[in-house]
């Protein structure tokens, strides 16, 4: 059964092997400016996809389509590194991120999802050490760390938007949602929200 207060973030480091990360966060973690993502941290895993570039995008799509499968109304951000060139050498595959980004933006849009791209210097704030400090503990490859370090940026941003601007919880279906405030218990407002 699908709960429909839990946002779904699927991050991909696209190149030579694609490292990805999925994130599955209550939206509590947004519904209120005290509240903190990892205490809301329902899920999360990290890998790298190998081998020819064809086979790694399937694997990548099959990822996107494992979370929206029997998913209705689920809310996901799909994303990755954009591409910033920072060599000249590489020959053929100094472009795969741009070919793997155009991909999976293609195959997002066909699934009316976004592709969300971030800069790569976004992540640099999310070091190995930073990670196991907030319970994120495993030896990282270097693609699955670059997705990791993403990921949590990402998270963290959307936290940062949050912050002015709280997110809404419902009650058993999308048409029936609700602030996370004390007035909804008859009580004065404890939070900043517009009707």
């Amino acid at each position: 059964m699908v709960n429909e207060n839990e946002y779904h973030v699927v991050w991909f480091d696209p190149g030579g092997t694609i490292g990805w990360a999925y994130f599955v966060v209550d939206f509590r973690a947004f519904s209120r400016p005290e509240h903190k993502i990892l205490r809301w941290l329902k899920y999360w895993d990290c890998g790298e996809l190998s081998g020819p570039e064809q086979v790694q995008l399937s694997d990548a799509v099959s990822h996107i389509d494992r979370v929206l499968t029997n998913n209705s109304f689920l809310t996901i951000t799909v994303g990755g590194e954009d591409f910033e060139l920072t060599q000249l050498i590489g020959g053929k595959n100094l472009l795969s991120p741009v070919r793997i980004n155009a991909v999976l933006d293609w195959e997002c849009h066909k699934r009316s999802i976004k592709y969300q791209y971030q800069a790569r210097k976004l992540r640099t704030g999310v070091t190995k050490e930073r990670l196991k400090i907030w319970g994120f503990d495993g030896r990282f490859k270097k693609d699955e760390f670059a997705a990791m370090q993403h990921g949590i940026t990402w998270l963290r941003r959307e936290k940062q938007k949050s912050l002015s601007k709280p997110w809404k919880l419902s009650e058993g279906s999308i048409m029936n949602v609700r602030w996370d405030c004390a007035c909804f218990e008859g009580k004065p407002c404890d939070l900043k929200h517009t009707a």
